[in-house]
Parts: structure tokens; C-alpha cells; sequence
């Protein structure tokens, strides 16, 4: 039990220091690029997101527009 908890906080802690974290990304948190900006994905505020759109977001996007 111990080993396999230190696994997961030593693979937790490798993840963090390599500064990859998952987080969700709406479609509302999307800005315009600008040349040389993130060749995959797309740019928000704090950098660049590798991003799928899920149906949800799409429809806030939608219901932004249409506001």
C-alpha cells in the first residue's frame, strides 16, 4: 500500500515540476492568435491549450454571441 502510494505522489509531483497540467478549457477562455502562436491548439490568457470542444461549451459560446 505504501509503494503504491508513493508511486502516485512521485508520478503527481513529476507531472507538476514538468509544468503539465490538465485543466478544461471553454470556449469563452479562447483569444485570437497572433503569428507564431501555439502551432497546435489554441492560445487563452495563460498560454496554450491542446483543446476538444465539448458540446456544453460550444452552446455557451453560442448563447454568448447571440447575447
Amino acid at each position: 500500500m505504501k509503494l503504491s502510494l508513493l508511486a502516485i505522489v512521485a508520478a503527481a509531483a513529476t507531472t507538476v515540476s514538468a509544468g503539465v497540467v490538465i485543466t478544461p478549457v471553454f470556449a469563452d477562455q479562447v483569444v485570437a492568435k497572433d503569428s507564431g502562436d501555439c502551432f497546435f491548439g489554441v492560445v487563452t490568457p495563460q498560454g496554450c491549450a491542446y483543446v476538444i470542444l465539448s458540446p456544453a461549451s460550444k452552446n455557451r459560446k453560442k448563447q454568448m454571441e447571440n447575447a
